[in-house]
């Protein structure tokens, strides 16, 4: 009997434009999320790394050697287009102004997908018209003055239009290059990445830039941090204060202060915080009703849980839902 022959695998080009003053970061984080991608997968993506110039410097001085920009590209190419180091930004410079004209000579992508401040660059390519769009938050101003027209979103970690997808801040381009390879070889490979990269919680693209999971840490008290590593291996536990304390090796009085200087939240509001980030993704599940979601969060009670969503959220977790998997 004859073996049956596997069909060859898929492959998608990823065209990755690199400047002067590269962030390395937004380059390297969804790049290596794309090579990773190409062991767990017979979706396969290939990754060209091209230039307005051969040689580039990044903004940390390391040298890189690229190639020109294409002129005609595979059909079902992607655009990838990482940040640049600074405030400010030369678009007058020669290599963003043959960037930008390359962009503008109607190069043909089947997904555009921009990290950070790369979103700049699309706007001065004319690329971002009446587009909802972001980018970090540093910049947002900035890109809202450049493109009037544009629908410039903040506090979105990243955002889909059609075939455009922008990112906020750095790290939001690994989760956006998760968010695509799910999208393209489904969720197991999407996790195991994840679980590679030492990812704890996969951010979605409804999730705010500057997450729960991510802010009052920034401190340097270590027994602080070994509570809060607690508590996100399980938001859902309910958790004494006398129990967290053990991890730090100090009462439960020391320890509420403590939590409270360096986090500038109480052990409390820190513990709720988490769990109104993890109801949001569960909602995300349309198989699972509220009740279900607030008992996977933590609460016994769901009147309990509105009352303490009411606090976080502006829309109730019904109207919530309607929106992120409409």
């Amino acid at each position: 009997m004859q073996a049956k022959m596997l069909p060859p695998p898929s492959i998608i080009n990823i065209y990755v434009l690199l400047l002067p003053e590269l962030l390395m970061l937004d380059m390297v984080g969804p790049a290596e999320v794309f090579n990773f991608a190409n062991r767990y997968s017979q979706q396969k993506f290939k990754l060209h790394f091209i230039g307005p110039c051969s040689d580039i410097e990044s903004g940390m001085g390391l040298k890189l050697q690229v190639t020109p920009l294409p002129k005609q590209l595979e059909e079902g190419s992607w655009l990838l287009l990482p940040g640049l180091e600074g405030a400010d930004i030369d678009f007058a410079s020669d290599a963003l102004k043959a960037s930008v004209q390359w962009l503008g000579n109607g190069q043909q992508f089947c997904k555009i997908v921009s990290v950070c401040a790369g979103t700049l660059l699309l706007g001065h390519a004319d690329m971002l018209q009446r587009r909802s769009c972001t980018t970090h938050h540093t910049h947002l101003d900035d890109l809202q003055k450049l493109v009037p027209s544009a629908k410039v979103l903040r506090d979105r970690l990243f955002v889909q239009d059609g075939n455009l997808y922008t990112s906020a801040g750095v790290t939001a381009g690994i989760d956006l290059a998760l968010y695509l390879v799910e999208q393209e070889c489904g969720a197991s490979c999407a996790a195991a990445i994840a679980r590679n990269l030492v990812l704890f919680s996969r951010r979605s693209i409804n999730d705010p830039a500057e997450s729960p999971w991510l802010t009052h840490r920034n401190h340097l008290h270590q027994g602080v941090h070994n509570v809060q590593d607690k508590i996100q291996a399980d938001p859902s536990r309910d958790w004494s204060i006398a129990e967290l304390a053990k991890v730090s090796h100090c009462s439960p009085r020391h320890l509420a202060r403590l939590f409270k200087q360096h986090t500038d939240i109480s052990c409390k509001g820190y513990i709720q915080k988490l769990r109104m980030s993890l109801a949001q993704q569960l909602l995300q599940n349309r198989h699972l009703s509220v009740e279900q979601v607030a008992l996977q969060v933590g609460f016994n009670d769901v009147r309990q849980f509105r009352r303490i969503w009411r606090q976080h959220s502006e829309v109730s977790p019904g109207t919530l839902r309607s929106l992120t998997i409409s």
